[in-house]
């Protein structure tokens, strides 16, 4: 085979794997579950979801482009770490959205859906962080969250 027929093959087999991650489905919470706890696991980049103590989602998510540090301030672009109660918001640029603690009151920091702006990029915002201190997620995955948690849910955020 000449070089370039295995270059172009190469670029096919990834341009078609890449179109597969995008409309993939990915598992969906039972229609009526519910869930009690949020735990975010920032150095993972994952989103835990419980009820009464046992697992029942497990999502990627996006963070905040200033690292991984704890947030100490408004406007430091990061990410708060430690327990929270979230409420749910109705009003949101991202989709959907629940407020983290105190910090989503005065600082706008959420768990949140992608919104109108990233919204077509679906799964792959994940590949980098972008926000400037929330959690995000898809719209599909924050629609389920938000059905299945009350307002004040506990929700834990660690390093």
């Amino acid at each position: 085979m000449r070089k370039s027929t295995i270059f172009w093959l190469s670029i096919l087999i990834v341009f078609l794997g890449l179109i597969v991650y995008y409309f993939y489905p990915e598992s969906k919470l039972k229609e009526g579950q519910k869930a009690d706890k949020i735990i975010i696991n920032k150095s993972n980049h994952e989103l835990l979801l419980y009820y009464k103590e046992e697992l029942i989602a497990r999502y990627k998510v996006a963070l905040c482009t200033n690292g991984l540090n704890k947030k100490t301030k408004e406007g430091d672009g990061l990410t708060p770490e430690g327990s929270f109660k979230g409420k749910k918001r109705t009003q949101s640029q991202f989709h959907k959205a629940i407020e983290v603690g105190d910090w989503g009151v005065c600082c706008n920091v959420l768990i949140h859906g992608l919104g109108n702006e990233y919204g077509r990029y679906r799964r792959f915002h994940r590949w980098y962080d972008w926000t400037k201190g929330c959690i995000a997620l898809t719209n599909d995955e924050i629609d389920e969250i938000y059905k299945a948690v009350n307002n004040n849910v506990l929700i834990e955020i660690n390093p």
